[in-house]
């Protein structure tokens, strides 16, 4: 992988990878220093550079993990460069292996189309939906590339799903911020005190019936946390067989937009989907 920056201001390369939180362990090595060109030049740390020239840095390829059988599941990739990846997850897929689950996830569809396409790295989650959600992923190339967009304010992402909850919300835009943790020796999780801190903003969209359709937007999401969150408030997500009732309907719930700076180039990034088929046809027959 190569990380390609413009320079915005004179100043040596080490001071340029302080500011850019780029550590030097990651980096290809020649004759014992980082692999690091400015106009096809090898640089040391200890060089100046000018404002608009272009630095890249070397990293070194991660390997594929392997564990994660690849399988060719149909990955769905609604964008890609050299540093990520967004990816539309179907329902009902788990997204890393388990002991219980070692092929059919979106992890072993990643590790194919990453064998198929000649792309040496380990799978990074940036941002995770549950098992029964669909909608939007993003998947980070490199450890640092995760680590930038969980870590910067500037770089942390937004998104958005859309939920259909069972009743009418008295209030019709809010927030819930109220602590989640997980239950002993259970999946399922609740509001605790002790739990860590998270909050999801809403907005309703439309009633129809005894339903509610709901605009939610995050950021740093906890597993479960929408769904504990609106069934705490006797809102339960349509589908949801442990917060909610025990009916054949799919999980009312995908992320449907992304909102973040690329950590590198610096690009807005920006994605909207249209709702899965299953959602369209709950709302038409309601």
């Amino acid at each position: 992988m190569e990380l390609i920056y413009r320079v915005k201001k004179p100043e040596t390369i080490q001071r340029f990878m302080q500011e850019n939180n780029i550590p030097a362990k990651i980096l290809e090595m020649v004759e014992n220093h980082p692999r690091i060109e400015v106009n096809g030049k090898l640089k040391q740390r200890k060089e100046t550079v000018k404002k608009n020239e272009k630095i890249h840095f070397f990293v070194k390829d991660e390997n594929r993990d392997p564990k994660v059988k690849p399988q060719d599941l149909g990955l769905n990739v609604v964008y890609e460069d050299p540093y990520l990846m967004i990816i539309n997850k179907p329902e009902n897929m788990q997204m890393m292996i388990s002991k219980a689950h070692m092929t059919n996830t979106l992890a072993n569809a990643i590790n194919y189309y990453y064998e198929s396409n000649g792309i040496n790295a380990d799978i990074h989650f940036v941002t995770k939906l549950d098992r029964e959600a669909s909608g939007l992923i993003v998947v980070a190339k490199h450890k640092f590339i995760r680590y930038l967009l969980s870590n910067s304010n500037d770089n942390s992402i937004t998104y958005y799903l859309k939920a259909i909850v069972e009743g009418k919300l008295d209030v019709k835009e809010n927030s819930i911020p109220l602590p989640i943790s997980r239950m002993e020796g259970s999946i399922r999780r609740e509001i605790a005190e002790d739990g860590e801190e998270c909050s999801t903003n809403y907005k309703v969209i439309k009633e129809f019936g005894n339903y509610s359709l709901v605009d939610i937007w995050i950021k740093n999401k906890l597993a479960h946390q929408i769904r504990v969150h609106f069934s705490f408030f006797t809102w339960p997500i349509v589908g949801d067989k442990i917060y909610g009732k025990q009916d054949d309907n799919e999980l009312m719930l995908y992320c449907y937009k992304m909102d973040f700076i690329h950590p590198i180039t610096e690009e807005q990034i920006n994605f909207v989907l249209r709702e899965p088929e299953y959602f369209r046809k709950f709302l038409e027959r309601k």
